[in-house]
């Protein structure tokens, strides 16, 4: 993956306006200049999550986080800074030529490597299911539980030989190397012979496909009864079980507005084998909120299958109770969720072969909302099922905790106007301790993420007040042998207010500052106008990036603000403070005398500073030098009178 030249990054900042990307994910709302919503990144009931239309960018003042477009989809994707250019350059129609060559670039290869490997296995997997004497235990298996010659050709199903190395020594053949082989996530590395050996053996194999059609990872089916029952493929450089889900690169065609979540690998072939072709299954792990995140890409709602067992019934309240969760968080994500429940407790596979495709729509249709499932399983869970006697106590703990997880006042009510009279209670009584169960838990879910916010708060300022040069002038040491090494310089990241005002003022003024005729040349920040290290650093970064016209400057500028700090708090909470408040002055003649008088009284406190170091230092001087002194004296109070002259013209 080439690098990404610095005009199409502009163009993605430009195109990618901020309130867009956002939107996306969060529900806002306008209140002066910016847009105001709950912070996605962390639990909260009051809104601190800020946008800044005019400067593209974004602001939490409750977690810290913050940024430009670019910034809010790596944190919001889990992307790297390239997959997220990328990312939003598909959606907004930019173009990306590839040039030159970097580390990217080196990822990219070990990738398409795994991807090679994976492709390799599943033509191997596939030609040993087909193998008249090796894949006979797995044709069986799949006679036995009806998959046709079709389904399984559809959904690439092969089988791993029950030999430890089949695989190894095919791939092995073919010039793969050990590293590349255990990239893939399809080997294990023996402790006796520190070789790989294959992952799966003797199990029906379920290629996992991205997307776009590549094979990623693999399930395996045990042949009988045998224990585990899955083992499925670990996260490795191409696969992260949590955002993908089986079967979806045949659902989006699709073009549903309804996908269909299932359990299992089988019951997801059997529903498309029935018709149901908007089925997708959860990777043999339980349902994330990044799954839920990739479903409402591609539909307006999802219908739940859970296993009818204990286990699935259990998985089915903490998916829930995640989902609920997360739709509170991401409010802008508009999705309804029912959850499906299969006559006498059989999985829909097992229903469909009993009943028929056309039977199990009304599974399908009769398919509840989150609220109604809940009011029933609350109902059966504490109900005797010999004298069919309520446990009124454990029916109220119940029904007043999953009450507490709606994100909605009219779904919290409707579930209260159901349980009131089962509790001989009025609807607003259990209205009012749903509410307390729900400020319950948002106070204790506020408290941990108060104290994960503040420990990694520590932790970055820890780091960011470590300079990365060391004492020494060599640079160019390895990284293996520097971390070890244990002296640092201490960056030096004071500043007055005059000077953060100053910067701030700068960045509101934007291309005013080089379009306005009280500002001369001589009169723009520079590094040595600021005490400080980090201010200087980002002067550096600001003249660099300064053309007088750069639609995209501040929201480039605030990928630097988050890595540095400004009198031991984070640059970023300082800084925007400061610009939001030079913001507010509109008349850019008045915001630029603003401008001029902080920056003539921040030259003026230099001099100050030089004149005294400059009297210290000729108390101990030979006469001569006392005379150097003197000339540079009086030629920095001729320089201080004529800073205080254009004071008093402003």
């Amino acid at each position: 993956m080439g690098l990404i030249p610095d005009n199409v990054i502009d163009e993605v900042l430009t195109r990618a306006d901020i309130e867009s990307v956002v939107g996306r994910y969060v529900l806002l709302k306008r209140s002066g200049g910016n847009l105001w919503g709950l912070c996605p990144f962390h639990s909260e009931k009051t809104a601190s999550f800020s946008v800044n239309p005019a400067k593209n960018i974004f602001h939490c003042f409750g977690c810290g986080k913050g940024g430009n477009a670019i910034k809010f989809i790596m944190e919001i994707e889990h992307l790297s800074y390239p997959e997220a250019i990328r990312h939003l350059a598909g959606i907004y129609g930019v173009d990306i030529p590839e040039t030159g060559y970097s580390a990217d670039n080196i990822k990219k290869e070990e990738k398409e490597r795994v991807k090679d490997i994976l492709k390799e296995a599943a033509k191997f997997y596939y030609k040993a299911y087909n193998d008249e004497n090796i894949g006979k235990p797995a044709r069986d298996y799949a006679a036995k539980r009806g998959l046709t010659k079709q389904t399984l050709d559809n959904f690439g199903i092969g089988y791993s030989p029950i030999n430890w190395s089949a695989l190894y020594d095919y791939l092995n053949k073919k010039g793969y190397t050990d590293e590349e082989l255990l990239n893939s996530g399809i080997f294990k590395k023996s402790d006796k012979t520190n070789k790989p050996y294959d992952l799966f053996r003797g199990r029906l194999m379920f290629p996992i496909f991205d997307l776009y059609g590549n094979i990623v990872a693999f399930g395996g089916r045990s042949l009988g009864d045998e224990m585990p029952k899955y083992i499925n493929s670990p996260d490795s450089l191409v696969y992260n079980k949590q955002n993908h889900l089986y079967a979806l690169n045949f659902a989006r065609k699709e073009q549903s507005k309804q996908l269909i979540v299932v359990e299992g690998y089988m019951d997801a072939i059997a529903m498309h084998s029935a018709g149901f072709k908007n089925t997708v299954a959860a990777l043999g792990t339980s349902f994330t909120d990044s799954q839920l995140k990739l479903c409402s890409r591609f539909a307006e709602e999802v219908i739940f299958f859970f296993d009818a067992d204990n286990a699935g019934q259990k998985a089915a309240l903490r998916a829930i109770r995640m989902m609920m969760d997360y739709l509170k968080k991401l409010t802008g994500i508009n999705i309804r969720i029912r959850i499906a429940k299969v006559p006498d407790g059989k999985d829909p596979d097992e229903y469909i072969k009993t009943n028929g495709a056309e039977k199990f729509k009304d599974v399908v249709k009769n398919a509840l909302y989150v609220e109604d499932y809940l009011l029933e399983r609350a109902k059966n869970d504490n109900t005797d099922p010999e004298s069919g006697e309520l446990d009124r106590g454990r029916y109220q703990k119940d029904i007043c905790t999953y009450g507490s997880w709606m994100n909605d006042e009219i779904k919290m009510s409707r579930m209260a106007g159901v349980a009131a009279p089962l509790l001989g209670a009025t609807a607003q009584a259990v209205m009012n301790q749903m509410i307390k169960f729900q400020q319950a838990e948002d106070k204790k879910q506020e408290q941990m993420d108060s104290r994960a916010l503040e420990r990694q708060r520590r932790e970055d300022i820890d780091r960011r007040n470590v300079a990365e040069e060391f004492e020494d002038a060599d640079n160019s040491m390895p990284s293996e042998v520097v971390t070890e090494r244990p002296a640092f310089k201490k960056v030096n990241d004071s500043a007055t207010k005059e000077e953060v005002d100053l910067f701030a003022y700068a960045l509101s003024l934007g291309s005013a500052l080089a379009k306005n005729d009280r500002i001369q040349k001589t009169d723009i920040i520079r590094p040595d106008d600021f005490s400080g290290d980090t201010l200087r650093e980002l002067v550096k970064i600001f003249l660099n990036i300064y053309d007088g016209r750069n639609e995209t400057l501040f929201a480039k500028m605030s990928d630097y603000f988050s890595r540095l700090t400004i009198n031991g708090m984070p640059a970023e909470d300082i800084i925007l403070k400061a610009v939001e408040a030079a913001d507010k002055c509109a008349d850019v003649h008045v915001k630029s005398d603003m401008y001029l008088a902080l920056l003539l009284k921040v030259r003026e406190s230099i001099i100050n500073r030089e004149e005294e170091r400059l009297m210290n230092l000729r108390g101990s001087s030979a006469p001569e030098d006392k005379k150097k002194i003197d000339e540079m004296l009086s030629r920095l109070s001729d320089y201080k009178l004529s800073l205080r002259n254009r004071i008093g013209e402003l």
